[in-house]
């Protein structure tokens, strides 16, 4: 969302017409008054220049002149007893950097001219035409043009005054104007003021009785408007955002930016849903000199609930390439009610955190001390553990054939609930390893040693008692590379085929005395296939001896780009599994029986109309896939575009994370600037629709129109539907509002760009 002093950012362009009107500004007569020029007029290459929305460009026909001196023309030139010059009959007055014409022109050299009938003042870049005007190089009289119309070739703002004014200190006043980026005669947005005061000399502007029209339909009107000329931040109302729900009715936000200082800042933005209530965001900022620091609070009073509020205060601060430090405070003060709107970057968490810490660096060698804690609003939720601290230290060193890393790690634990157990760990990871390759391959054996050291405070049996653990593990990478040229198109390929295998041997430890405070069983994909653990983490140290063998295939077209990439590989497993995530083992029954895994495969594709990305899982035993993934991106045709995903991922250890749903969205052009853009995403474990979208999109050279109807399942599986009305004004902002929901919309907008 863009400010209000921001949207009319190219208003500045008003003060670069009356900069140069102290010299004189230029011209021709032109039969067309905004030098316009249809595409179909235009050179090859100056259509090559113009989006596809576009139906011509300004030609600016102003060209300098070599002389040094003004130089007058006219049917009919003479001076009369007073001093007066009096140029008559296609009058014109021109200067190395400007030109005046007009029916007649009157006035004093060096003094002033009163021009009239058909004036047109021209010089690089800008025109302005008006009835008549008088052009002052007296510091007590101000340039005046009545009935004007202004233009900026260059950045196409373009605009009517019934009366332009400049004073010369700079200051610019413009009476009953409008002001757009539109092309001549398709004026889909305009701003309107009554009254423009622009300060060139203080970098900003201020309007009275302020119209956004779309269409020519008012849409928009602001008493008083306050906006930069230049890139200096004002203090001034950001662009309002709006919309309509089924549920909520009409919802409305104002917010307003307040420059304190060159290094602070504050937003503050009223909301108001119909059916629901009113609140306030704020977002203060401050940039020092070692970093940055914000805080945002929003808060919401429920006519149901009463008051929602959130809040958080992050600071990073670096002081010098080897020391740096942040804090970071997250609060949901209302227990368990969250902001019915709010446009803070924190939102509806289970767990709001609020740490410290402190970085110290110096090369390869990285220090940290994190204290971390957590609120969790929802009581029946599962408070995560805190750490009070955690320090965390690392080195690498590195040669030509050798690799040696290590990571020590220290943790207070801390449950807050006090209910089971917390307590210290020590942590010490080594991974040593040999390197040897060459352009045709690589072997690399290694060793990573593991230790683990507990201090366990039980809040159910006896409070203290220590355990520890020594594990090491080998492991064996290598790989060979092929690699070959081909013709495809006339033009020559590249293929590479690099087949690997990796050996890890990781012996069985009894770890039933190892607490779990931060373990986890990552998703089995190809790369982790070849990842030399089990687990995440630094509690469990799983137990394996396996050989995984994969195989990669990539082609390269003649600029080197990768297009297709293909992956393949599958675990052998040579002994049973025995260690889980939960604390009970034993190698009497194991977790994990299986002599091999699914077989792992990969395929990704990037081409000029097509993108695709698959991951696939299949159990070779069973005959079944427990994993398929795919997102295809395409545009079969210029403008159409369709994006397709599909995930399925069943016999999760948590069946909560079992996923089977699919989603197609498409943006389907209806006419050059007429778009209908559709979604729908189904969920086969729900056994119904959880997103459909419909909407039609308008875009030419300076606005872009969106209207969607949208049904979807908000994050608490709550139906939801509402109608969406959004604007883009090329060169002034965006108003209303998208879904916050992602869809295909998304691709439409593409953040305002698509077509400017």
């Amino acid at each position: 969302m863009i400010s209000i002093p921001c949207m009319v950012k190219h208003l500045r362009t008003y003060a670069l017409f009356f900069q140069s009107l102290c010299i004189l500004p230029v011209a021709q007569a032109q039969t067309n008054q905004w030098d316009w020029t249809p595409r179909a007029s235009l050179s090859t290459e100056q259509q090559s220049q113009l989006n596809q929305y576009c139906q011509g460009a300004y030609l600016d026909q102003w060209t300098s002149t070599s002389t040094k001196e003004t130089k007058l023309e006219a049917d009919l030139i003479f001076r009369d007893n007073k001093g007066v010059v009096h140029l008559e009959g296609n009058a014109e007055i021109i200067q190395p950097l400007s030109t005046l014409s007009a029916n007649t022109i009157d006035g004093i050299p060096d003094d002033y001219y009163r021009a009239t009938g058909d004036v047109t003042v021209r010089s690089k870049d800008q025109l302005i035409r008006s009835t008549d005007g008088y052009i002052s190089n007296n510091s007590n009289q101000p340039t005046v043009f009545n009935n004007a119309s202004f233009l900026n070739h260059s950045s196409g703002a373009r605009g009517q005054a019934d009366l332009l004014l400049r004073r010369q200190d700079g200051v610019v006043f413009i009476e009953e104007g409008f002001f757009t980026t539109c092309e001549p005669n398709e004026e889909s947005w305009a701003l309107y003021g009554s009254s423009i005061e622009l300060d060139t000399n203080e970098g900003f502007g201020t309007a009275k009785h302020v119209q956004i029209r779309i269409a020519d339909v008012p849409i928009f009107y602001f008493p008083w408007l306050r906006f930069p000329l230049d890139n200096t931040r004002q203090t001034g109302f950001l662009f309002p955002s709006f919309g309509y729900s089924g549920s909520d009715g009409l919802s409305l936000s104002t917010p307003f930016y307040w420059n304190i200082a060159p290094n602070y800042d504050a937003t503050f933005t009223p909301q108001l849903i119909q059916e629901k209530g009113a609140g306030m965001d704020v977002e203060l900022r401050h940039l020092g000199s070692y970093g940055e620091t914000t805080y945002e609070q929003s808060t919401f009073f429920d006519d149901d609930e009463g008051e929602q509020t959130l809040l958080k205060f992050a600071s990073d601060q670096t002081f010098n390439s080897h020391f740096s430090a942040g804090v970071l405070y997250e609060s949901n003060p209302t227990e368990d009610l969250y902001p019915e709107a709010n446009s803070t970057s924190i939102g509806e968490k289970d767990d709001y955190e609020r740490s410290v810490y402190v970085s110290a660096n110096n090369g390869n060698l990285l220090n940290k001390v994190t204290y971390l804690t957590y609120q969790t609003p929802d009581d029946d939720n599962d408070k995560p553990f805190e750490w009070l601290p955690r320090l965390d230290s690392s080195y690498q060193y590195t040669q030509s054939f050798f690799e040696y890393d290590i990571d020590a790690q220290y943790t207070d634990f801390y449950d807050p609930a006090e209910d089971d157990f917390d307590g210290q760990r020590t942590v010490l990871n080594q991974d040593i390893s040999l390197d040897f390759s060459n352009a045709w391959g690589s072997i690399s054996p290694g060793v990573l040693a593991q230790y683990r050291d507990y201090d366990i405070n039980s809040y159910t049996t006896d409070p203290d008692s220590t355990t520890s653990i020594s594990h090491f593990s080998t492991y064996l990478d290598s790989s060979v590379t092929f690699e070959r040229s081909f013709v495809h198109n006339d033009s020559v390929w590249r293929q590479t085929l690099v087949p690997k295998l990796s050996y890890l041997h990781s012996p069985y430890e009894n770890q039933d005395d190892i607490p779990d405070f931060d373990a986890s069983e990552p998703t089995m994909t190809y790369s982790q296939a070849f990842s030399h653990t089990r687990f995440n983490g630094n509690d469990r140290i799983g137990d394996t001896e396996q050989v995984t063998l994969g195989v990669e295939s990539r082609l390269y077209d003649a600029n080197n780009n990768e297009k297709w990439a293909f992956k393949a590989g599958q675990i052998y497993y040579l002994e049973d599994r025995y260690v889980d995530i939960d604390d009970d083992s034993s190698t009497d029954s194991p977790v994990d029986d299986a002599n091999q895994s699914d077989l792992l495969t990969s395929v990704s594709y990037s081409g000029n109309r097509y993108t695709l990305t698959t991951n696939l899982n299949y159990n070779l035993g069973d005959d079944e896939i427990n994993l398929a993934q795919l997102v295809a991106s395409m545009e079969p045709v210029d403008d159409v575009k369709v994006n397709l995903s599909y995930l399925y991922s069943i016999n999760n250890t948590d069946s909560d994370d079992d996923a089977k749903q699919a989603s197609l969205g498409s943006v389907l052009p209806l006419n050059q600037n007429w778009s209908l853009f559709t979604q729908y995403t189904y969920d086969f474990l729900l056994e119904d629709s959880t997103k459909e979208i419909v909407g039609l999109g308008y875009e030419n050279c300076c606005i872009k129109v969106s209207f969607s109807y949208q049904d979807w399942l908000d994050d608490d599986d709550v139906s939801d539907r509402g109608i969406f009305l959004q604007f883009t004004l090329r060169g002034l902002s965006t108003a209303g509002t998208a879904n916050s929901e992602s869809s295909i919309a998304d691709t439409y907008w593409n953040q305002g760009n698509v077509g400017y």
